[in-house]
């Protein structure tokens, strides 16, 4: 896909998936990942490739209530 934004890497999480998006030229492309720290390496990776600023990890989302827990 070619898209107008400049150079970019993010990490995102769809549906318990990491998701790095890319923008590199324009083209954008994407990586999913079921773990985190890989995808977060792989950013990493992508950002140093890219001469790209780090940028912190990606908040993981909250995950499900425990049960049996009371207030």
């Amino acid at each position: 896909m070619v898209t107008s934004e400049p150079d970019s890497v993010r990490v995102q999480t769809v549906n318990g998936q990491w998701i790095v998006r890319i923008v590199d030229g324009g083209r954008l492309t994407q990586q999913v990942f079921d773990i985190h720290e890989q995808a977060e390496s792989f950013a990493e990776e992508e950002r140093l490739r890219l001469g790209l600023p780090g940028e912190p990890p990606a908040e993981e989302p909250p995950g499900p209530p425990q049960s049996g827990q009371s207030g």
